[in-house]
């Protein structure tokens, strides 16, 4: 039953998205303010998780729904990294993955950033593959769909991105669908795409539809149906791209990880976008962090 949520429960995951949403603001606001500030004084890690938990009181919440995770430079490719002690430098990119908690239900947001407010080469094109790959994503999610659809049209983005930027060579994947059969796409992105939500960040609930057969496959793997999309389920949308320093990897892309996250709910022709108040376009999130 905790699969979907009514009026009530939407009102307070509503309300938790906004309280989430305004504290990433405030850690781009808090970023951008501390750009220029001698190397003894520049900005850490824990100085933007400071930001987020204090907007999560001050809005109301009871507590972050998780550990938030704030990981700038190479820490972004480290999935579950804690907001540590590094410094947040000039030319790198910071990922925040972090929200709140109200009233028993948790909200759940990332967003990666520019340190020093503008998007820049490397960064910029990776970030709009994973962006394309939400967008893609997102439009897959609608009552009828199956949890899997939202997981496969990102693959397809995320694959074109890391053929047309040489992150996978064309010599060993020359297309899309040899990427995703190869499973080669893992080395850069090694998660799903989606999760339940509700009363806790990663909530209850079957991912495999009851009572449909399991597929078997002429290889001897197996195949289980993902569950159907409802109205009123709810989600996250969570694709990301992670590049580790690596010899066979573009020099311009390594220690670059992005992820961008939003909370969704099934609507009968599509979904609502939960923390959209969250910046997330480029231009966005550039003009929050403008003087």
């Amino acid at each position: 039953m905790r699969l979907f949520k009514d009026e009530i429960e939407l009102d307070t995951m509503r309300r938790a998205a906004l309280i989430s949403a305004a504290a990433h603001r405030r850690a781009l606001r808090a970023a951008a303010a501390a750009r220029g500030a001698p190397p003894a004084e520049g900005l850490r890690e824990y100085h933007l998780e400071a930001e987020l938990l204090w907007a999560f009181r001050h809005g109301g919440a009871q507590a972050p729904a998780y550990g938030s995770i704030v990981a700038g430079g190479a820490n972004a490719c480290i999935l579950h990294y804690r907001a540590g002690d590094a410094r947040l430098r000039a030319g790198e990119l910071c990922l925040i993955d972090a929200a709140c908690e109200l009233d028993g239900y948790a909200s759940d947001i990332t967003r990666t950033f520019p340190v020093d407010g503008r998007f820049r080469g490397a960064q910029r094109e990776l970030y709009a593959i994973v962006l394309a790959a939400q967008d893609a994503a997102l439009r897959a999610v609608r009552a009828g769909a199956r949890f899997d659809d939202p997981h496969q049209a990102a693959l397809r983005v995320l694959a074109q991105g890391m053929l047309d930027t040489g992150l996978i060579a064309r010599d060993a994947a020359p297309d899309v669908d040899a990427v995703l059969d190869s499973g080669a796409y893992r080395r850069f992105y090694m998660h799903r795409t989606s999760h339940w939500i509700g009363m806790d960040v990663h909530d209850c609930g079957d991912y495999a539809e009851p009572g449909e057969a399991v597929e078997e496959r002429p290889d001897g793997s197996r195949r289980v149906p993902s569950r159907v999309l409802r109205t009123g389920m709810a989600l996250t949308i969570e694709p990301g791209i992670y590049v580790r320093a690596a010899d066979d990897v573009p020099a311009a892309f390594h220690d670059i990880g992005i992820r961008i996250e939003d909370d969704v709910v099934v609507q009968p022709d599509g979904c609502e976008v939960l923390t959209a108040d969250a910046p997330k376009s480029i231009d966005a999130i550039e003009e929050w962090m403008r003087d």
